[in-house]
C-alpha cells in the first residue's frame, strides 16, 4: 500500500527531478511542492472521473417518528460504523435498475424488510407535500433539491432504512496519508502526474510516457472497479 509521501516520491523520481526526496508533503517549495500537488491533484481527478465500487458504501439510519426528511449527516456508514463525513451521491437503483434502499418496522426486526419505491420529486411533492397527510410505513422514496432522502408518507413509527451511497473524494494531505483505490491500480496516480509534469514543463517525453503507461493501468482498473457491461434482451 502506497502512501501520499511514497507517490510523490515515485512522480519526482519518474519526471526525472534532480535531487532527492521530498522528504515530507509538507511545506514544500518551487518544484517539490508542483510535484506534491500534482500527485494530490491526479488523485482527486480520477476519483472524479467515474463512480468506481472502491468509493461505493452502505448506509444505515432509523426514522423518527412524523419526520420524512433525512440528510447524509443523519446516517451511518454500516461497513465503517461512523456517520457519513464524506457524501457524493445517493445509490437508488442498482446495476440493474432495480430499488436499492429498503425498510422495515425496527421494532419487527428485518423479517419485514422491503425496498421503497422511487418517485421523482415533483411527482412526491404533489402526493405528500399538499394538504392534511396522514403517517404511516414509508413506501416512496425520493431525493428533494438539497440532496436528502425523503419518505412518504411520514414514518409513524422508527424504520430502519438501509442502502448504498457513493463517498466524496479522499484528500491526501500528510505523509502517511494512504490512498483508499486498490493498491495494485495505485501507481495510475504517480503517471497521472508525470503528464501534469510534462505539461507544465514541456517534457514532451515524459507526458507521453505518463500517458502511454497510465491508460494501460486505467484500462484494467476501470474493468476491476467498474460495473460489467451486459447485452441488453432484445427487443419483441
Amino acid at each position: 500500500m502506497a502512501t501520499f509521501l511514497g507517490l510523490c516520491v515515485d512522480a519526482r523520481q519518474e519526471c526525472q527531478v534532480t535531487g532527492t526526496g521530498p522528504a515530507t508533503v509538507a511545506a514544500q517549495v518551487g518544484v517539490l511542492k508542483s510535484v506534491v500537488d500534482w500527485v494530490s491533484q491526479s488523485y482527486t481527478e480520477l476519483q472524479l472521473a467515474r463512480y468506481w465500487l472502491w468509493m461505493r458504501s452502505t448506509f444505515t439510519v432509523n426514522t423518527v417518528s412524523g419526520t420524512d426528511t433525512y440528510a447524509y449527516t443523519a446516517c451511518t456508514d454500516s461497513r465503517l460504523g461512523a456517520v457519513i463525513s464524506r457524501f457524493f451521491r445517493w445509490w437508488l437503483f442498482d446495476e440493474d435498475g432495480d430499488m436499492n434502499i429498503t425498510c422495515y418496522l425496527t421494532s419487527s426486526g428485518v423479517g419485514s424488510e422491503a425496498y421503497l419505491i422511487f418517485m421523482p420529486w415533483s411527482d412526491f411533492r404533489q402526493l405528500y407535500k399538499k394538504g392534511t397527510q396522514t403517517n404511516g410505513t414509508p413506501v416512496h422514496v425520493t431525493i428533494d433539491p438539497q440532496n436528502k432522502l425523503v419518505l412518504g408518507p411520514k414514518p409513524n413509527a422508527i424504520f430502519t432504512i438501509n442502502g448504498e451511497y457513493q463517498m466524496s473524494p479522499q484528500t491526501l494531505s500528510v505523509d502517511a496519508d494512504e490512498p483508499e483505490m486498490p493498491s495494485r491500480f495505485q501507481r495510475l496516480i504517480v503517471y497521472m502526474a508525470m503528464e501534469k509534469y510534462g505539461a507544465s514543463k514541456g517534457a514532451g517525453e515524459i507526458f507521453q510516457r505518463g500517458g502511454y503507461e497510465g491508460s494501460k493501468l486505467r484500462n484494467q482498473l476501470e474493468l476491476d472497479q467498474l460495473p460489467s457491461v451486459e447485452i441488453a434482451e432484445p427487443l419483441l
